[in-house]
């Protein structure tokens, strides 16, 4: 039996430009005539995608503009996005731009703030060990604890009653 992987998109874009409507066809395959205003609505659909089983989670949004502040909840734990905007409407056009460029900024790319030496000087002003890993690296990340407990056993030789602390 095939693994069922969970899957989780958001739908963007400016007020009336079909969101629901195409979620709406999508999951349920029928055309929403009647505009309402969309708060936030979410549908889920089992798909196959080729051999693959997926539990798909559409978060259908309220309408977005240009002046809209995404919410964490926009970025974190999504797996991808559907942008939207009607043929009808340039300024919907303009709105999807813009929420590109924000997506972007907050999740497409991550702009590094502290430089790997920045971080060596300030630890060995602190007289630590410095290592750098991301959490996605799981092999680097093993050997952070790793370390820690080799430097604890170092300091501590072997699990003696010393009360000294290692900071990493």
């Amino acid at each position: 039996m095939p693994l069922v992987r969970y899957r989780k998109v958001l739908i963007l874009g400016y007020r009336a430009v079909g969101k629901t409507s195409l979620a709406h066809q999508f999951v349920e395959g029928k055309f929403v005539e009647c505009y309402e205003p969309t708060v936030e609505s979410t549908y889920n659909k089992m798909v196959v995608v080729g051999k693959d089983e997926f539990q798909l989670q559409l978060v259908d949004t309220a309408g977005q503009d240009e002046y809209t502040i995404l919410p964490h909840s926009f970025v974190i734990g999504i797996h991808g996005y559907v942008l939207v905007y009607s043929v009808t409407s340039l300024q919907s056009f303009q709105v999807v731009k813009t929420l590109h460029n924000k997506l972007y900024e907050s999740w497409g790319k991550t702009r590094r703030e502290v430089k790997t030496d920045e971080g060596k000087r300030l630890a060995e002003s602190w007289g630590a060990i410095f290592l750098e890993t991301s959490a996605k690296e799981s092999q680097v990340t093993q050997g952070i604890f790793m370390k820690i407990i080799e430097e604890i056993d170092r300091v501590d030789n072997s699990y003696s009653r010393s009360t000294g602390c290692c900071l990493m």
